[in-house]
Formats: structure tokens, C-alpha cells, sequence
């Protein structure tokens, strides 16, 4: 299919980069100079001259792949917009001014970067033309002495904005990049867009921006919002050009229908399928180096993607962080959000209000009251080996799908494939579980299907509840246990029940049900008062017999000509009566009452005072 006029090449984002940097050293100007787009696109930051907002720009590098570029706000006071854009980058663009030097903003944003994993990029020194060639080599050795004291490599390209000078160079680094930095999550995951922004446009609607984290969006998907919003995708684009899909890294926008405007704005999330917010995180937390101690039970500020709330830091065993540690932590949240295994976020004190940390989301949904050291010490080592036994162990005879397991462990859906040799672990079903619970719900249930078959010969199937119910698993692991005893051939499985494959009724059952059959048959109207046996049960559960009355059978054929004679009479005279239906038969009052309360029960005739008369449906036919 020839593609649309205007329509972007679907070519992937190979990279997306973070802009950082002091105010008015020229990001936004290198950016201009690079992309050819203004990212400052708020009036007011023309008129003040300073990003207040995240710009977004396309970057095409030397090679030809595509990178997009996110251009960061400088000024102190915008620090929570920068980290609202900081967050899901791959590689950073440092830039500082030759005239400058590194500033104190330049430190806050490299901690930023820091703290959400961002430890690869390059440094642009921009103003090199305003500068002679002392003072810019003064500035470099000033860039390098602080980035090796953060213990980052980087390497420094002198650039002008204003004259171009350099940029050429500059680009060809950051293409560099794309060989060494290993991007996040890819689209073979859940496709997830934090909102910065949402809006109405005048004949098109309801419109979110957002960089794309990871997967796929496609024009016609419907997305899942954190309070359980089901939008449909309209139309795409991605930096400003109508597209068909929009890929992980991409500055997208999304038309969307099947919600109002005042159902969704900048910090919520998007994402292909649902996912259940929280208010309660365990991480591992870092504390910067020149912050000052972190208290257990201090309130913080909370930044994630393009959220930001209020939470309490609970540390494991200990009443104080120290500057430049890390610890195992809870964050309780005062409000819920969205997080996966493996996010990275930043805290940031309440007064005054300055980056003192962050961390990395271990469990996003943890149990219990109490932290759970040895699983979170399992999650963050990010060994399968041991995370996915410790998961199944906290949930005895749960087993999980596929799909929980990606949520647990830094492995992307696309390498899961159930075919993982893990010691203890076994794949059936379609789910993890431990090896003991399926072989002790296994031995449950054959030792229940042999009690049933010895004590009951003639019904010696296992209903799927009662099989459930016997290998003392839960409802999904059970059923992956009968699935895979019934691929092995040990069981038979159908939607009736489960039973063993030698589970034959005996000779002589059979032939004492035969007997009795005949029996049934032979009495016809006048059915006898029995007993039940193993014969009588086999013939009901086969529906060779039927229960007319307390202790009262009779063959299933002789069932359906009374029915039919019921029928019959009551179309002749409208109703049946009791006595007019025993001479009709020629028979007692007892089995005459016997089959007329037959066909009240199988739904044939309604009482009406001492009369009966054809339910609607046989009135008119309709059986």
C-alpha cells in the first residue's frame, strides 16, 4: 500500500537524548542550530528568553538514523519540568558555556540524569565564538575535572550556536553514542506514554502529548488509562508529522476518542494494556552526595515520568540515609501511580525545594506490611534464577503467566519464552510454577481420581471443579496441571469432567445396569420406588433414567411419551387436571401426580390452582 503524502517514514527513534544545562548557556540555540526547530514554543519563554517547559525536537545524525532530542528547562524554578523530561531518556547533551563554566544548575541536572540512570552522552561547550582560546580551554579542563568527579566519561565538544562551528562534530559524537548506549524497554513490551500534556483542538478533539517509553501505538488501539479509561486512538503523529504507528523514543502526539478533556492531563500514563496503579513502591533508594541526611518517615516530593506527588520514606532497618548511600526503601505515595520493575525516579525535598536523591522501583505493588529484604535483594540482582522461585514461593500454588512475570524481572517480554531452565521451576500451562506444587497437585488429583473410580465405579469422573479443588491449587495452576496430565495421556479431560483413562465401568456393572433398564421400561407409567445404586447412578448420569418423584425412576424414553401425552391433553382441553390425567392413563393418583409434578420441574406445565396448564413456550411451539 502506497503510504499517504505526508505520511513520516517508520523508520525507530535509535536514541533519545536529554539536553541539561545551566540557564542561558545556549541549549535551546544548539538545538535550533542542530534541528532546525524552536523548542522553546510557550509565548512566555520567548518573552523571558528561558525554557519553562521540555522542548522536543527531531534529530537526524550523520548516519542516517533518527534521534529525538529533549530540551530541557535551565532555570532553578523549572527544575520540575526538566524532570519531567529528563525521565525515559537514553544518553544526555551537557551543555555549558565557555564564558561560565559548570554552575550550579549544570550539577543539579547531571545529579537528575544520574539518579534516573542517564550516565552516557556528550558535552557540548557552546559560545566557543565569544570566548578567546584561554578561556575555553579553562572551561573544558573545568567540564572534565567535574564529570570525573561524578565518575562519568564524556567527551567535550566545543560548539557555537550562533556560527555553527563545531555542530558537525557534535552530531557525529552523539551518533557514536547509538554503538554504546543500550536503549530501555523495547516494542515488545507494554506500550506506555507519560502525558505532558493534554489539550483540545478545534475540530480535531481531545490531544495528548508525550514521549512514547517503550512498545507500540497504532492508529485504532485502545489504551488504558490509570483510572480505568478505555480512549481509542484517532490519529498519530510523531514530531509534528502524521504517522502510523508511533515507536519507543518517539515525541508523539495522540488524538483520542472516548474521553473528555477533563478526564485526563499531564501526569497521567497511557498505556496497551491495563495496569493497576499504586500508592506504595519498595526501591532502592540513593541519597546525593551533597544532600543532607535522609531521615525514616521524612515526606518528599516524588518525581516519576511526568508525575510528581507528595510520599514518606520508610528505610529498612536503619534511621538515617547518609549522604551518597543507598538503602532498601518503601515510598508511600499520597497519591497513586503507575510504575513498572526497573523505573527509575528522583526525590527532591519539600523546603527548600532541591534534588536530594532517588532511586529505582524494585516492586511497584509489594505485600505485606513489612519490606521483604531478601526478594528485593533477588529483584535488583535481576537474576531469573532466583527471582522467579522467590515470586512463586510467595504465592504457594498460584503459579504465574507470563505476562506477571514480565512485571517482576528485568526481562523484556520478547526473551520470556517459558523454555528458561531454572532449577525448582517448571512451565505448564502457560505459566510459571514451582516444581513440588505441580507434582504435589498432580499426586492429589490421580489419588483422587482412583478413590473415586474405586468408590464409585459407575460415575468416575471428576467434575472441573471437584478436579480443581483436589490438587489443592489455585483455579489457574490447577487447570495447567489437568491440561498437562491430560497432554501426557495420564488423564482424560473433557468440558464435562476429568477421569482416569483406564476408568472403564466394570462387566458387571454394566450388565446389572442393562437390567435394570429393561426394568424401567417394562414398569413404563407406573415407575417403581428404588433405592439408588451403582447401577441407577450410572443410568442417570448417562441420562438413560430420570428421577420423576422422591425415590421414583423411569427410563428416559418413558419420560418423553409422558411428557408428550401431557402435551397433548392439555392442547385438547386447554389444562390437565389431576383426576382427568389418572383415567386418561389409566392409572393411580400416585404416579399420575408423580408425572404431572415431573412437568411442572422440566418447565412443560405451571400449576394454576388445581390445574395445569402448557407453559408459553410449548403453547406456541417454541422447543
Amino acid at each position: 500500500m502506497q503510504r499517504p503524502a505526508g505520511m513520516s517514514e517508520e523508520r525507530p527513534i535509535a536514541l533519545t537524548i536529554g539536553t541539561a544545562g545551566h540557564i542561558d548557556h545556549g541549549k535551546t540555540t544548539l538545538v535550533r542550530r542542530m534541528t532546525g526547530t524552536d523548542t522553546d514554543r510557550l509565548e512566555e519563554e520567548h518573552r523571558r528568553g528561558i525554557s519553562i517547559v521540555p522542548g522536543y525536537a527531531e534529530l537526524t545524525l550523520p548516519s542516517g538514523r533518527r534521534a529525538s532530542l529533549v530540551d530541557v528547562p535551565g532555570h532553578e524554578r523549572f527544575v520540575r519540568n526538566m524532570v519531567s523530561g529528563a525521565t525515559g531518556v537514553d544518553a544526555f547533551l551537557l551543555v555549558v558555556a565557555a564564558d561560565d563554566g559548570v554552575m550550579p544548575q549544570t550539577r543539579e541536572h547531571m545529579d537528575v540524569l544520574r539518579i534516573l540512570g542517564v550516565e552516557q552522552g556528550v558535552v557540548a561547550l557552546t559560545k566557543i565564538d565569544a570566548v578567546d582560546e584561554e578561556t575555553a580551554a579553562l572551561a573544558e579542563l573545568d567540564v572534565e575535572e567535574y564529570l570525573e568527579s561524578v565518575g562519568i566519561e564524556a567527551p567535550v565538544v566545543r560548539v557555537s550556536g550562533v556560527t555553527g562551528e563545531g555542530v558537525e562534530e557534535l552530531l557525529e559524537a552523539l551518533d557514536r553514542l547509538v554503538e554504546t548506549v543500550r536503549p530501555g524497554r523495547g516494542a515488545e513490551d507494554v506500550a506506555r506514554l507519560p502525558v505532558d500534556r493534554a489539550f483540545v483542538l478545534q475540530g480535531i478533539g481531545v490531544v495528548v502529548t508525550g514521549t512514547l517509553w517503550s512498545g507500540e501505538i497504532r492508529v485504532g488501539d485502545v489504551l488504558h488509562t490509570r483510572s480505568g479509561l478505555r480512549p481509542r486512538v484517532r490519529s498519530i503523529q510523531n514530531h509534528g508529522r502524521p504517522a502510523e504507528v508511533a515507536r519507543r523514543g518517539a515525541r508523539t502526539a495522540l488524538n483520542l476518542a472516548g474521553v473528555e478533556i477533563s478526564e485526563i492531563s499531564a501526569g497521567e500514563v497511557l498505556l496497551s494494556e491495563p495496569h493497576p496503579p499504586t500508592r506504595t513502591i519498595d526501591a532502592r533508594i540513593r541519597l546525593l552526595e551533597g544532600a543532607r541526611p535522609l531521615r525514616h518517615g521524612v515526606r518528599v516530593r516524588f518525581h516519576h515520568a511526568t508525575t510528581s506527588v507528595n510520599a514518606r520514606v520508610l528505610l529498612a532497618g536503619r534511621g538515617e540515609l547518609a549522604p551518597g548511600e543507598s538503602a532498601l526503601g518503601r515510598l508511600r505515595l499520597e497519591a497513586p501511580v503507575v510504575a513498572f520493575f526497573g523505573d527509575r525516579f528522583v526525590l527532591r525535598s519539600l523546603a527548600p525545594q532541591i534534588t536530594i536523591g532517588g532511586g529505582t522501583v524494585l516492586d511497584p505493588r509489594p505485600r505485606g506490611r513489612r519490606l521483604d529484604e531478601e526478594w528485593l535483594v533477588a529483584l535488583e540482582d535481576g537474576d531469573l534464577t532466583r527471582i522467579l522461585p522467590a515470586a512463586l514461593r510467595r504465592s504457594p500454588g498460584s503459579g504465574l503467566p507470563r505476562e506477571e512475570v514480565v512485571e517482576l524481572v528485568p526481562v523484556s517480554r520478547g526473551r520470556l519464552r517459558g523454555g528458561e531452565k531454572i532449577e525448582g521451576v517448571v512451565f505448564v500451562g502457560g505459566m510459571y510454577a514451582l516444581e513440588s506444587d505441580v507434582e504435589e497437585g498432580e499426586r492429589r488429583l490421580l489419588r483422587a481420581l482412583r478413590e473415586r473410580y474405586e468408590g464409585s465405579p459407575e460415575s468416575p469422573e471428576l467434575s472441573l471443579a471437584e478436579a480443581r479443588a483436589a490438587t489443592g491449587l489455585r483455579e489457574r495452576l490447577a487447570d495447567a496441571v489437568v491440561d498437562g496430565l491430560a497432554k501426557a495421556g495420564k488423564v482424560r479431560a473433557s468440558e464435562s469432567g476429568v477421569s482416569l483413562p483406564e476408568a472403564e465401568v466394570p462387566e458387571e456393572l454394566e450388565e446389572g445396569a442393562r437390567r435394570l433398564l429393561s426394568r424401567l421400561r417394562e414398569a413404563g407409567v407406573e415407575a417403581p420406588t428404588l433405592e439408588e445404586s451403582p447401577e441407577l447412578r450410572l443410568l442417570l448420569r448417562r441420562g438413560e433414567a430420570v428421577r420423576i418423584g422422591e425415590n421414583m425412576f423411569a427410563a428416559r424414553e418413558v419420560a418423553r411419551r409422558m411428557i408428550e401425552e401431557i402435551i397433548a391433553f392439555c392442547r385438547e382441553s386447554d389444562e390437565v387436571t389431576l383426576a382427568g390425567f389418572r383415567d386418561r392413563m389409566s392409572t393411580s393418583r400416585k404416579y399420575a401426580q408423580a408425572w404431572l409434578e415431573y412437568a411442572d420441574g422440566e418447565g412443560v406445565t405451571r400449576r394454576v390452582g388445581d390445574r395445569r396448564v402448557l407453559t408459553r413456550r410449548y403453547r406456541q411451539g417454541l422447543y
